[in-house]
């Protein structure tokens, strides 16, 4: 399971509304409410986005046209750090390998490969996503591409040709797509996205920081491990328990967490459980341990952060079916 920020389908939430797509609709079958799009530190997960973009392509004809004109809203801003690390590249070049070295930390879903032969640098894009959805989403991520290589080299004196395998869509006029791409863009092509001469490419770009791009590329390599470490919430919650102890109110982990306990609370429940479940499960969990030692259920009760022996008692057995003593005699009895 792959996250990203909730920028993207925040930029997706807001296209759709000038196509006059409304937000519940596309937010349909998601697991995403209206709180979650304006809470900008939100993670989402990448199926999610698809789903989305599924919805929003029901509500279309020609999705070519939709990757084009929704790839042209994610200006090198949407990207964070790493926008400002494309920025203060020293080349074209070096942008594009900084990018692939961090393409998890894009909105990207096609699979994106630089070929370097005889003097030509190409950029390959392919998508395994089926149908008008893939289609859309190729389109997307190389329009997206397209705005950076604009925003980074503010037009280079030798533009990258921009290229589909597809047959020119339906329903478009070439001189629109051209428009809007700021360039030529060819059709009936090898291969889906960019080529040009390396030499062009290796020319130093205006903007370049070399001291800017290290400090960025390393807070990049922070965020990717972050990324790459990123456990789901209810675990988040569990370990927590374990490390404040079992005393903690969700007051306590939310704070410890960085987020407020109804946050924590829509979290949770999206990954259809809740606080009382998650302490139940840790709190059992260890019950069936200390249950193994010569512990007076009062005083498992006490450490579990249980009012009294009864209601340890009563919550057990709720969650296993079987009383603390009972599991207790079974527990020592296969031990032997």
């Amino acid at each position: 399971m792959a996250i990203r920020n909730i920028t993207s389908v925040q930029i997706i939430i807001a296209y759709g509304a000038e196509l006059g797509v409304a937000e519940d609709t596309l937010l349909q079958g998601s697991g995403l409410v209206h709180a979650d799009i304006i809470d900008h530190e939100y993670l989402v997960e990448d199926k999610q986005e698809l789903h989305i973009l599924n919805n929003l392509m029901n509500h279309t004809s020609n999705p070519f046209k939709v990757g084009m004109e929704l790839g042209s809203r994610y200006h090198i801003t949407s990207y964070g750090i790493m926008g400002y690390a494309l920025l203060a590249s020293n080349s074209f070049r070096k942008a594009i390998e900084l990018g692939l070295r961090y393409l998890d930390l894009t909105y990207a879903f096609s699979k994106i490969k630089l070929i370097d032969h005889q003097g030509d640098l190409s950029l390959a894009f392919s998508c395994d996503i089926p149908g008008d959805l893939g289609l859309l989403v190729l389109t997307r991520d190389i329009w997206g591409a397209n705005t950076i290589q604009q925003e980074v080299s503010e037009r280079l004196s030798h533009p990258l040709k921009l290229q589909f395998s597809i047959s020119q869509p339906c329903g478009i006029p070439l001189k629109i797509i051209e428009k809007n791409r700021g360039g030529k863009v060819y059709f009936n092509a090898e291969f889906n996205g960019f080529s040009g001469k390396a030499t062009h490419l290796d020319l130093p770009l205006k903007k370049a920081n070399e001291a800017t791009a290290r400090i960025c590329e390393e807070q990049c390599n922070q965020l990717l491990q972050q990324k790459q470490h990123w456990k789901p919430i209810a675990k988040q919650v569990k370990e927590t328990l374990v490390h404040l102890g079992m005393t903690a109110s969700m007051e306590d982990i939310a704070h410890y967490l960085a987020r407020t306990t109804r946050t924590l609370h829509r979290q949770l429940k999206q990954e259809q459980t809740s606080w009382r479940q998650v302490r139940d499960d840790v709190r059992i969990g260890i019950a069936e341990e200390l249950l193994l030692k010569p512990i007076q259920l009062e005083d498992i009760a006490e450490r579990l952060g249980f009012s009294d022996g009864a209601n340890f008692s009563h919550s057990f057995k709720r969650c296993k079916n079987i009383s603390p003593s009972q599991y207790r005699k079974q527990a020592l009895k296969h031990k032997h």
